[in-house]
């Protein structure tokens, strides 16, 4: 069966679960075992539809069972853990990806190579002495170091391609997350091993040994597991409150000292790693062409969203840059952030995502490891041809201890230094020594010796490090990519539980609406506007955001609403009369852009958007007024000869509208609608051959005659209030087809 169809199966059951519709979920989960041919599984579900049936007969008795609830959700795990078993048990057997093939072959050794790694894990988690493999060795030492790496590689793949673990894997883990003899560099590995498998398979005891992690707050260890639980609650937020442990273990970790700020601190970066292009392009090129479409032809005829290069409308109230003086932690957090490069949009991926074709980079696990100077390869490669060139250990023991770059980039940095001639790597010390004591200085100026800041360094570096994977690793294809996941703050359990200052969460919907994540940000001022009624800036950001999600009939609801709280305000003003506009509700919007006149009686885009309302409202006398003032403040606006010419034309004033579409032309000579409108002109003054070569010209410069026709019959009623008879329409139409035609240029 093709994955896909896998992949639906497995995701249309889990939803019928959450949804309480489990005897939809069990039919699905037949056909499940049917594909898969783990019959066997059928008697498993059996018992749960009994249970099911049990449960669903004594709900109709009358009686309260205090029980019923905890059936119920035991249900929902059991049915949930078996779409999951099924959909990797029919992904194996497909046999597709390379993933797949890799557990396969990990399988199919876990009689040997496996039993080495866990061996391995154990000597280091129960021998002080680091007895048995490492037992007195050095770890430069390459030849038995080597095996330890390979050893570690393999433990990876244990941890990661593990569906669930056993009793002996999951103590020895625990153990291993207790040892004091491990290296930290090793746990932080097992973390991502364990945050890669979670993602990749659910199970209850990943997320304890996730947590059992967090709690034992090793440096260097607990930041990378506290960043898994949250990616993993990310995606299993359904699930969390269907298992008693993981709520209890949440509510547990608000004990750990920061650990709000260290919430916000993930949050902020994950949000900074997310394509941000697909938001920002996301207006412009699905949202505002729809609500184009909607539009009067007249619109597009006159180009009246186009007199002015500049914009129109402001776009972010510019009194919002004050929004940060009752949070100036907030403030002063963003500074650092963007001071400290690390911490704001990946500066380094581009030029470090072709760094990443070593062989190095051919093991996953080397993706995910911490960069420390004493790893063997690295040292290799810093040292010159037979050891005798320059020994660049310092430089990469001050890179260790710096957070500027990630440990992926770290590694690439380092691996590039090997292919470096050596009279060029002297040359390099010298440079970079300089540039690190810089960073180092920069660092420290930041205080990124604190707890929260240090804390938050390593969040960036890890993000980055995820970032990485699953951008540019070549099987990124297979993986489900974690910076896809949709972020409701409110939604997800797990962050509620540990983000309850309503500060920070209002800090989160600032850097989301920054960020132009207006989505993710409406949710968050939604909920926030529900206690705080009288915020102006919370309505004000709220119809922001459906703005720009698309939505106009709702901003301009809450456009009102912010100025129901304080009027005459400019920008409000505006953006109410730009919301009626689009809405083609153009009498209220020639009311807010006459109020705003008032207010600035100068301002040439108001006097322009006044013409185009009076325009729609067919009020041409007032509109050329208008558009009269416009050109006199700004003459060398060809543009604005356009509404101009249009209602000049409509007014019977042809000599006038003649003057100034012909001077349009000395511009823009193939513009369609220009010509169009000449030939209106001519015509209604008595030069109906002359209005017809114009007519002829329109249709060449438009390409198309079913585009001119449309127009033309449009323009119909403007003609015959001139006095052009409707036979006569026809005919001129008829004789362009002929003759067009005959030319055979346009496209019919």
């Amino acid at each position: 069966m093709p994955a896909t169809d896998i992949n639906k199966k497995h995701e249309n059951t889990c939803k019928l679960i959450q949804r309480r519709r489990l005897s939809d979920a069990i039919v699905v989960l037949r056909q499940m075992i049917h594909d898969t041919g783990k019959e066997y599984l059928h008697d498993r579900l059996n018992e749960l539809q009994e249970t099911y049936t049990q449960l669903l007969k004594h709900s109709f008795t009358g009686v309260e069972d205090p029980e019923g609830e905890k059936v119920y959700k035991y249900l929902m795990r059991s049915m949930l853990e078996m779409a999951d078993q099924l959909r990797e048990t029919g992904m194996v057997e497909s046999g597709r990806g390379q993933v797949y093939f890799l557990k396969k072959e990990l399988y199919q050794t876990k009689a040997s190579e496996q039993i080495e790694a866990m061996q391995l894990l154990e000597d280091l988690t129960f021998d002080d002495e680091l007895a048995g493999l490492l037992r007195d060795v050095n770890v430069g030492e390459a030849d038995k170091s080597g095996e330890r790496e390979k050893a570690l590689s393999q433990l990876f793949h244990i941890i990661w391609l593990a569906d669930k673990y056993s009793d002996q894997e999951n103590k020895l883990l625990q153990t291993a997350c207790d040892s004091d003899s491990l290296p930290w560099h090793d746990k932080a590995l097992i973390v991502s091993a364990l945050t890669l498998s979670l993602l990749r398979y659910f199970d209850l005891n990943k997320f304890i040994l996730l947590f059992r992690f967090v709690e034992k707050q090793q440096d260097l260890v607990w930041e990378r597991a506290l960043t898994g639980l949250f990616l993993c609650f990310l995606k299993y937020n359904d699930r969390h409150k269907l298992y008693p442990a993981l709520e209890e273990k949440t509510l547990q970790l608000q004990s750990l000292p920061y650990i709000e700020q260290h919430m916000e601190a993930i949050l902020v970066q994950f949000i900074k790693s997310r394509e941000t292009e697909k938001v920002q392009k996301k207006w412009e090129e699905e949202i505002m062409p729809e609500i184009m479409k909607m539009r009067p032809r007249i619109e597009e005829k006159l180009d009246l969203d186009n007199i002015f290069t500049d914009p129109m409308e402001e776009e972010k109230n510019p009194d919002w840059e004050t929004v940060f003086e009752d949070a100036p932690d907030l403030l002063n957090k963003l500074q650092e952030l963007t001071e400290m490069q690390m911490d704001g949009m990946d500066v380094f991926i581009s030029a470090f995502s072709r760094l990443k074709h070593f062989p190095f980079f051919r093991e996953i696990s080397n993706w995910f490891l911490p960069f420390y100077s004493e790893n063997p390869q690295i040292k290799e490669a810093v040292k010159g041809k037979d050891h005798d060139g320059p020994d660049l250990t310092p430089l990469i023991e001050k890179l260790e201890n710096t957070y500027f770059m990630c440990n992926s980039d770290k590694y690439s940095f380092c691996l590039n230094l090997a292919m470096v001639p050596d009279q060029q790597k002297a040359m390099m010390m010298n440079m970079l020594n300089a540039e690190m004591e810089n960073i180092s200085e920069l660092e420290k100026e930041k205080d990124a010796l604190s707890k929260p800041a240090r804390a938050k360094s390593i969040f960036t570096q890890y993000f980055q490090d995820l970032y990485r994977f699953y951008k540019l690793h070549p099987w990124r294809a297979e993986f489900d990519d974690i910076f896809q996941l949709e972020i409701d703050l409110h939604g997800i359990t797990f962050v509620n539980n540990l983000v309850s200052e309503d500060k920070s969460i209002r800090n989160i919907a600032e850097f989301l609406f920054d960020k132009h994540f207006y989505d993710d940000a409406l949710r968050i001022f939604l909920s926030i506007i529900e206690k705080d009624t009288s915020n102006i800036e919370l309505f004000e950001k709220i119809a922001f955001c459906y703005e720009k999600t698309g939505e106009v009939s709702k901003a301009y609801e809450y456009y009102k609403k912010a100025d129901l709280i304080e009027t005459n305000r400019l920008w409000i003003i505006k953006k109410m009369a730009w919301c009626a506009k689009i809405l083609n509700k153009w009498d209220e919007a020639l009311e807010h852009y006459l109020q705003a006149e008032k207010m600035t009686p100068d301002d040439m885009h108001i006097q322009a958007n006044i013409g185009q309302c009076l325009i729609h409202l067919e009020k041409y006398e007032e509109a050329l007024d208008y558009y009269f003032k416009v050109e006199v403040l700004a003459p060398e606006n060809h543009k604005i000869r356009r509404p101009l010419a249009w209602c000049s034309f409509l007014l019977g004033k042809f000599d006038t509208a003649r003057d100034y579409l012909e001077r349009l032309l000395e511009k823009e000579p193939s513009n369609h609608y220009d010509l169009i409108n000449l030939g209106h002109v001519l015509w209604c003054q008595g030069h109906p051959m002359q209005a017809f070569k114009k007519y002829v010209q329109s249709i060449f410069a438009w390409k198309s005659i079913k585009d001119f026709e449309q127009s033309f019959n449009e323009d119909r009623k403007h003609l015959s209030r001139n006095g052009i008879r409707e036979t006569d329409m026809n005919l001129m139409l008829d004789y362009l087809k002929l003759q067009v035609r005959s030319k055979q240029s346009p496209k019919k």
